[in-house]
C-alpha cells in the first residue's frame, strides 16, 4: 500500500536536515569567539611627499580575524610602511576552517594568498598562494580599559589581543 507525501511533511524533513547540518558545522564552535576581531595601529612619524605636499604615516597595520558560526574563517593581514616617497605594502588573506576545544582554536586554512607592492621598485611586486599551514592559538577573552571586550591570541611566545569590531 502506497502512502502519499504531503508537502509540509517534505518540507518539515528538509528544515530538520538543515538544522541538524548547521548544529554539527557548529559543533565545538565557542559563541563567545564568533565575530570580527581587529588589531590596527598607525605609527606617529610622518612622511611628507615633496612633489605633492600630502604626508602619511611611517607604518601602520590592520589584522582581522573573523570567525563565523558555521566553523569558516579568514584572516587578513595588511601592513603599510611609507618613506623618502617610497610606499611597501603587504597584504595577506588565509580562509578555511577552526575549531575550538577549551581555550584552544585550531585553523585550519585552505587558501594563503599573499601580495606586495613597492612603489618605488615596481620589479618586486607580488602575488602569491602558498601551501596552507595549519595553526594552533591559545585565546583568553579579556576586557579593555574601556569595559569592551578582547580576543588575545597566543601563538608560541606572541601573545596579540583583538578588539571586537561591531
Amino acid at each position: 500500500m502506497l502512502r502519499k507525501v504531503s508537502n509540509t511533511a517534505i518540507w518539515v524533513a528538509i528544515f530538520t536536515i538543515v538544522v541538524v547540518v548547521q548544529a554539527y558545522n557548529t559543533l565545538g564552535q565557542n559563541s563567545d569567539i564568533i565575530g570580527k576581531w581587529k588589531d590596527a595601529s598607525v605609527g606617529s612619524i610622518q612622511y611628507q611627499n615633496q612633489v605633492t605636499g600630502a604626508t602619511k604615516s611611517g607604518r601602520s597595520h590592520l589584522f582581522t580575524y573573523n570567525f563565523l558560526a558555521n566553523g569558516n574563517y579568514e584572516f587578513i593581514g595588511y601592513m603599510e610602511m611609507n618613506m623618502y616617497n617610497c610606499n611597501n605594502t603587504l597584504f595577506n588573506q588565509i580562509t578555511g576552517r577552526y575549531t575550538v576545544e577549551g581555550s584552544t582554536i585550531y585553523l585550519n586554512p585552505a587558501k594563503d594568498f599573499w601580495k606586495s607592492t613597492n612603489s618605488c621598485a615596481a620589479s618586486g611586486n607580488k602575488q602569491t598562494n602558498k601551501v596552507p599551514t595549519k595553526k594552533t592559538l591559545e585565546y583568553e577573552l579579556k576586557e579593555d580599559d574601556y569595559g569592551k571586550p578582547v580576543l588575545c591570541l597566543t601563538e608560541g611566545e606572541t601573545q596579540t589581543c583583538f578588539g571586537r569590531e561591531r
